[in-house]
């Protein structure tokens, strides 16, 4: 089963021209721009590697002639998947020389609303692949699947341990609750989900980039 969060879409009226991706900053510079989570970017750029099979992917799938070239990112340095599922986005671009851009989400809203998940949510991380004469390819949003699946049962879990707090809506005190409860339990993960996101976005490029 092919997870929702990497599904195509319509691109003849994308408000992302060539033009507009060009301005996007580069990930160095959106970088060096951060006032919060740097030190998490740095944390989860050593947490993972790309193994040479990967690598010889993303640099053959890049060299193809309507082939991965560019790639725009939409985040928030406060989103945990953000500061976790970056830098391997900028991994990949890195190995298999694609420009990498990035845009920040709250400043983009015509941006993000091509790229909402399930056409509702506002999730970010987004990787979108285009060719180099900047035709869209596919898009990845968010997490892999078995992270989605990890925080269901998170949540299951902590709705039997704390059955005095709404998930939905905590309130002040609640919140403490969840978030210690949580970020107790999630960045283990975060070295697996990473690989699972390599994965995934092989697989989504190897659906949709002819000849790969």
């Amino acid at each position: 089963m092919w997870p929702c969060i990497i599904s195509p879409m319509p691109t003849s009226t994308s408000v992302v021209t060539p033009e507009r991706f060009d301005q996007a900053v580069t990930y160095a510079d959106y970088l060096a721009s951060l006032v919060i989570n740097r030190d998490q970017f740095d944390r989860y750029a050593k947490t993972f590697t790309l193994s040479e099979d990967d690598t010889a992917f993303f640099r053959r799938a890049a060299a193809l002639p309507e082939g991965p070239a560019r790639m725009l990112v939409i985040g928030e340095p406060w989103c945990p998947d953000v500061y976790r599922g970056v830098p391997v986005f900028a991994a990949m671009a890195e190995a298999a020389g694609m420009t990498m851009r990035v845009v920040g989400r709250d400043d983009n809203p015509d941006i993000m609303n091509e790229f909402l998940l399930n056409g509702t949510a506002r999730a970010v991380p987004v990787a979108v692949f285009y060719t180099r004469d900047h035709r869209y390819l596919a898009h990845w949003t968010e997490r892999p699947a078995v992270a989605h699946e990890a925080l269901a049962r998170i949540k299951a879990d902590f709705a039997t341990a704390h059955p005095e707090v709404n998930l939905k809506a905590p309130g002040p005190d609640g919140m403490k609750i969840v978030t210690g409860y949580f970020d107790a339990r999630l960045p283990q993960f975060y070295p697996e989900w990473q690989v699972e996101t390599i994965r995934e976005i092989r697989e989504l490029l190897t659906r949709t980039v002819p000849g790969l």
